[in-house]
Formats: structure tokens, sequence, C-alpha cells
């Protein structure tokens, strides 16, 4: 049939059995495979797959991707784009997995509503210890052959995730292997990846997430996706030049004249994983692809200072990855590609000693045509899914000049949609009912909010606190969280300084998602006298678990144009924190919970782009 045997009934029929067999149910990713997927496109699955059964969400998502970019009509992206290289390993091998080892009853106990928690806790520490059915270490070690000693990554791919319903966002882990030393040794390495992507399934953040969508019920379909990582051999290291997120539309207007429809992209110098995480002490590049030169932050000067400083990147020598400053990556002499030529900028170390390099991207995005490309692929996988997406990438150098792009993920994005209404903003609003003004920097649309409670951090209190306290704080709004019955009950404005979600708590406030998933809204402010300055990491898996869940989101810049802040008007209310949570009333100088007897309300205007939030009713 492949081969042009047989009827087009036959091979329809054929191609929408495979995409049922490898895809799963989900009706609409289905119908976008069956236009986009040959059968050439599952020969090819066939070779290389290991084990049965489906290969899972994030793998069909990349698969689906790439066959639309390949059969597009209107332009040729053969030479722009790196052509597809990885494994899957079947869903089926999970359990097959669990079944070895003897498991299989501490995976159907973890099932039960009363051990969903605490069985899975279990599960995951022995998902770490298990061993493989001798058939699979030799396709395991079949696929190693193939990729020699090219640095790899291991990524679960969930039938559950990057569907039309729920992304699973960074809910799953994915683990490099730098793939050095001997066989034996390189072995070792993947199978450990293996069974810690496998035990990602059993993390607290995954769990919730399911449990709140209504997926704990559902039996999980395990895949995983092992990809050559795209890069370039830089002296003893191995990283690609650029990695970043695309949507291909942008939810996070900075200013009234920047086109949504346009899209944007998060760009990092080296792998990825800065891409898509809230990195503590530096800055990725945020582009929207309609004024690709400006930046969100509004002067050069600022711009300059929210820059990339610092690279993750694999040591080849040291067989592991790495984190270090961009500085020390050129003092050891190697050179920085062509595309960053204009590197240029200084800025103070902290501390105040010596200069610290940043990266601005400026040359990559003012010269040649990058941001014209990404924009047209953006386009071209929202007009085939009728639907916008959200891409993973990397792009490197081709030997004829010019970028090679390579897809590292693909799948809709999970968005609730942007409201375009008008909402009336208060011109005169009092200074003694007003908690804040701004002008820009939110996710969420236009919204008219009532507030019923606003949970506060002190930005100066929590600057003064210990590492250890600044996570007390995070944990006890964790529990401030989980008292809040529902957003259409209770809504809640959550404002800290710095960052919410950060891993450093040096840079805000290190709570996970799980621990503000009920909120509202957020409220991120900056603060002078440290290194709190907010960020919302745009494409990031805390951007898209915001955006899924509908939470708004502002910056607020005090001091910046248009933005007017007065927390003391929360000062001059009761703080409720030791009346709900008895054993934190310590705490309370830092945190104030106050409950609004008064009408507050949480305004946004998508069109004005000014926000503001206070007792609106006089």
């Amino acid at each position: 049939l492949a081969h042009g045997r047989g009827s087009d009934r036959s091979r329809k029929a054929m191609v929408d059995n495979l995409c049922r067999l490898l895809f799963g149910s989900d009706e609409r990713l289905l119908a976008l495979a069956r236009r986009h997927v040959s059968l050439e496109d599952f020969l090819w699955i066939k070779e290389q797959l290991i084990g049965t059964g489906y290969i899972g969400g994030k793998a069909a998502g990349m698969v689906i991707a790439r066959a639309i970019l390949a059969k597009d009509p209107e332009f040729d992206w053969s030479e722009l784009i790196e052509p597809h290289d990885s494994f899957f390993i079947g869903s089926d091998l999970f359990h097959t997995y669990l079944i070895h080892n003897g498991w299989w009853r501490v995976f159907m106990e973890h099932k039960s509503p009363e051990d969903y928690f605490e069985g899975a806790a279990k599960l995951r520490k022995l998902l770490h210890l298990g061993s493989f059915p001798a058939g699979i270490c030799e396709e395991f070690q079949k696929l190693l052959e193939y990729f020699g000693q090219y640095p790899i990554i291991v990524r679960l791919s969930s039938l559950q995730e990057d569907g039309f319903g729920n992304a699973f966002a960074g809910k799953y882990g994915s683990f490099f292997c730098v793939n050095q030393g001997t066989p034996e040794e390189r072995y070792c390495q993947f199978e450990e990846a293996v069974r810690l992507a496998y035990a990602s399934t059993m993390s607290e953040d995954a769990l919730q997430y399911r449990l709140q969508r209504g997926l704990d019920r559902q039996e999980e379909q395990v895949a995983l996706l092992v990809q050559r990582v795209a890069g370039a051999y830089h002296g003893r290291y191995f990283f690609p030049e650029i990695a970043g997120v695309g949507l291909s539309y942008n939810t996070f207007v900075w200013d009234e004249s920047v086109n949504p429809h346009a899209g944007m992209l998060r760009l990092v110098f080296g792998l990825g994983t800065r891409a898509t995480a809230r990195v503590a002490g530096d800055y990725t590049r945020t582009v929207s692809l309609d004024q690709p030169t400006v930046v969100p932050f509004g002067s050069l000067e600022s711009g300059q200072r929210f820059c990339q400083r610092q690279i993750d990147l694999l040591n080849i020598e040291e067989n592991s990855c790495q984190t270090m400053p961009i500085s020390t990556l050129l003092a050891e002499g190697v050179p920085l590609p062509e595309v960053f030529r204009s590197f240029g900028i200084t800025l103070p170390r902290q501390g105040g000693r010596g200069v610290e390099k940043g990266l601005t991207f400026d040359r990559l995005l003012a010269e040649g045509d990058f941001p014209a490309i990404m924009g047209r692929l953006l386009a071209t996988l929202e007009k085939a899914y009728d639907y916008p997406v959200d891409l993973e990438f990397t792009a490197n150098s081709a030997a004829g000049g010019g970028l090679r792009i390579n897809l590292v993920q693909c799948r809709p994005l999970q968005t609730k949609g942007v409201q375009i209404q008008r909402v009336d903003i208060p011109e005169n609003l009092p200074q003694d009912a007003l908690l804040f003004r701004s002008r820009g920097h939110f996710l969420g649309g236009g919204i008219h909010l009532p507030l019923r409670r606003v949970i506060h951090v002190a930005s100066g209190a929590f600057l003064a606190l210990p590492l250890s306290g600044r996570y007390e704080i995070a944990r006890i709004i964790g529990r401030l969280n989980r008292l809040i019955p529902s957003r259409e009950e209770m809504p809640v404005l959550l404002m800290a300084p710095g960052r919410l979600g950060t891993t450093t708590p040096e840079m805000g406030v290190p709570v996970r998602f799980a621990e503000i998933d009920r909120m509202a809204a957020l409220a991120e402010v900056a603060f002078s006298a440290g290194s709190l300055t907010p960020e919302l990491s745009f494409g990031s898996h805390f951007f898209q678990d915001l955006v899924e869940s509908d939470i708004f989101y502002v910056a607020i810049y005090p001091g910046g144009e248009g933005c007017v802040t007065n927390e003391q008007l929360l000062s001059r209310l009761p703080n409720r924190l030791a009346d709900l949570l008895p054993d934190d009333a310590g705490f309370a100088d830092y945190l104030r919970v106050v409950d609004l007897a008064e009408e507050f309300t949480l305004l946004a205007d998508i069109v004005s782009q000014r926000v503001i939030c206070g007792r609106l009713k006089q």
C-alpha cells in the first residue's frame, strides 16, 4: 500500500488503523494525523519502535508537525529542517517493567482514591530500582549502537499529554545522557534515564495535575521518546547554538502595538532547559515576531540588564550536564557562534568587581531572516492544526550558511482564549482606595474580577528572611491555597516579590504550581533592594500552567511608567493568618491574609493594556 499498490480507500483505512494503534483516541489529534501522516511515515516509525503499544502524545505531536511541514505545498522546508532522528519505546514496556519486577499490585493499589498519593510515593521509589527483561536489554543496546557516543535525551511521552485537552507541561521528566565512556557505562546511564523517566509519572505535580483534570481514574499509557540532542561540539562541550519555545499566538502582549497573531519566541543560547524553566538569576530573550528587535522591558538599558548570562551545556569530558557563565565559556577559548558576534555588552558582577558579559540575540533578530522563518513555521503549523500551537525547537549553523531548525516538540497551545472586549478602567481612583495600577505585562485578557481575599508577601520582610524562611513562606502559601474551596466561590489574589515558582529563593517565592493552583490571580512585584524581579518566563512550563489553569497574571514594576502601588492599603486591614493557620502565626510579619468585606476588584483592559486593582465601589 505504501508503494502505491491498492486503492485509496485501502490506504486511508490502513492510515486510520495505524493512527489509532500508535497515537491513541484523541479524535482531534487523530483527524489531524489522518490528513498529514502517510504510510511511509508509519513504516519509518516501525523501524524506530522498540516494543509495542502507543508512542504517546509528545512523540505523536512531533511526527505530525514534521509531516505537516514536509507536505507544505507553499514552501520547501527540506533545507531548513533537520532530519528526524529519534527512537520510540512503546507504552506496553511500562507495564512489562512493572510486571517483570513484581510491582503490579502496588501499581493497582495506587489507583484507589485513599492510596492515590501514598501508593504513588511507594511506587516512585520502586521504579528507580527495577531491571528489564533480556529481550528489551538487547533492543536498548541496539539503540545505543545506532547513536554511538552522540548525546541523547530520554523523554517521557504519555498518551494523555500534548493533545487538545491537556499539556502536562513540565510534569514528566526528560533526562540527558551525555553518552560517553565504555559501552557498559553508556548502557547503565541509559537504563538509569529510562527508570528516572518512568518514576516521574508518580511525581506529586503529575499526580495533582491528573487529579484536578479527572484523569486519575483513567489508564495512563506511558511511552518514551529517545532523541539525538541537536547541537554541535564546541571544544569539550556540546550544545545547540539556539534553543527555544515558539507560540503561534502571543497571549502576553506587553504593549498595544504588539500583534498577538504574529506569535512569539523565547530564546536561549545552549540547551533548551533554560527556555522551559524559570531560571534563577538569569533571563531569556522574549521576542514578538512582528517586532523582533523590540525588548518587552521598554528600554535598551533594561533590555541589557534582562539578558542571558549563563548557559546550560553538556560537558563531554566529565560526562555531565552543567551550567556556567557565558563569560567563562568564552575565557576557555570557545568561540561564539557567528550569529552572536554582536555580543558586546558588559554588566557589573554581583559584588561590584569585574564585568559579566550577557547575550542579547540582537544580531540574530536584526539581521537575516530567522524571525520571518520562525513566524512562517508557526503560522503553517497553526493553520494545519486549526488551533494555536506551542513549539520547542533548536537551531544551529548550517555548513552552507544560515540556520537549520530541529523540531523537538509540538502541541496545541493550551489557552482559554484572550477576551478582547473593552473593560472600563477608572481614571481618578483615590489613592487610599488603590492597591496597584499598571500598564502592560499581564496575561489573561480583559477581566473584571471581584476579589474576596488577598494573600500578600511583604517584599522587605521577605528579603530579610533566611533561605529556610523563604521556603517556609512557600509552604504556608500552599496551605492557604488548599483552604480555597474554588476560584468561583473565593477569588484570591496572591501578591509576592520577584518570581513565583522559581527554584531559587533568592529570586522570589519558591512555590510549586500545585501550591498556587487555586488562586484566581497572581501579581509579581519588583523590589529594587534585592534581586526580586518579575519574569513571566513566557513559554515556560510555569507559563503553560497559568494559561491552562486560566489564572490571571500581572508583573508590577513600581516606579515604572504608568505604575502606582499602595501596599500600605492592606496593612490597615486585619491579618487573618493566625486564624486560618494557627501554627504559622509566627510568620504574620512576612505574610498577610486579608479578607475583603468591601468591594475590591481587579480590572484589566487588553486594548489599552491597563490594569488596576483596588476598592472600586465608593
